[in-house]
């Protein structure tokens, strides 16, 4: 990469310039010129070039690549439409809102560009599947590395033990739940994980009515969705699929799958460990 970003690709951008609302943290990026600044000398950092701030320029943006700086912004807009970032409530100028790294989970099935975000979808992937266990959480930055390294194959087999373990956690926590146990500790360890989830399917359906609406909403298709990631990488019997790898459409799509099964599986987590009367008392 040159000084006027010749030979980088189309995601080192946006890739920067989430970096610097992430690095911000709490504080954030208070104004579109500070946001500039750091994309540029970090564009610059990278192609091995002269870094320290330039005092006689007289707007940052006059150091980027013709127009780098709407992208930044377009890039900036984005990640406050998909709730990775935030806006500062208390930033200087009326004309940039500032952006912040969001304190909330972002909204489920927001994922990027496939075109060009590939690598922006392996750093931002983990932080929308929230309450995902750390087991699974490497299993899913390792699928969306993979994705990004067009290793099709290997991204669905680990996508497939990211989604296995989830479903094994949430089956776990129904079979530990002191108010709907029973109707799942009947699903047996040795079965098939396609036998387990038709079981709790079947399970769910008879609790239906006693779990809250937004933790049941979806949830066959989020079943079926899981389903599908799992079998692009496995048979209905549990053998390896390597001689049929997934195209990467189905790939990218298995991953934005994940996100909206991995957000209600932790709602459906904390529903089957509350104690029998406690969602009465709460309701009062």
């Amino acid at each position: 990469m040159d000084a006027n970003g010749r030979g980088r690709g189309c995601d080192d951008l946006g890739e920067i310039v989430l970096d610097v609302v992430l690095d911000a943290g709490d504080r954030g990026v208070k104004t579109f010129d500070t946001l500039l600044e750091k994309t540029a000398r970090e564009l610059e950092r990278r192609a091995g070039l002269d870094t320290a701030p330039n005092p006689f320029s007289l707007h940052p943006a006059t150091r980027l690549p013709p127009g780098d700086s709407e992208r930044a912004l377009e890039t900036g807009w984005d990640l406050a439409r998909r709730g990775i970032a935030t806006f500062c409530p208390d930033a200087p100028t009326s004309g940039w809102p500032g952006l912040r790294r969001s304190r909330a989970r972002p909204a489920p099935g927001r994922g990027p560009d496939p075109d060009c975000s590939d690598r922006r979808l392996a750093k931002t992937l983990p932080l929308e599947a929230g309450g995902v266990s750390h087991d699974a959480l490497v299993y899913l930055r390792e699928a969306a590395a993979a994705f990004y390294m067009d290793c099709l194959l290997s991204a669905a087999v680990l996508l497939a033990l990211a989604a296995e373990g989830e479903f094994l956690r949430l089956l776990a926590a129904a079979k530990a739940s002191a108010a709907w146990g029973g109707r799942f500790r009947r699903i047996g360890d040795g079965q098939t994980l396609a036998a387990k989830i038709a079981q709790f399917r079947t399970a769910m359906a008879e609790i239906r009515a006693g779990l809250p609406e937004a933790a049941t909403e979806d949830l066959d298709a989020n079943l079926e969705a899981i389903q599908s990631v799992i079998r692009a990488a496995r048979d209905e019997s549990g053998k390896p699929l390597g001689a049929r790898p997934p195209s990467r459409d189905q790939v990218y799509l298995h991953l934005t799958l994940f996100i909206p099964f991995a957000r209600q599986a932790a709602r459906l987590r904390r529903d089957f460990n509350e104690r029998p009367g406690a969602r009465l008392l709460r309701l009062r």
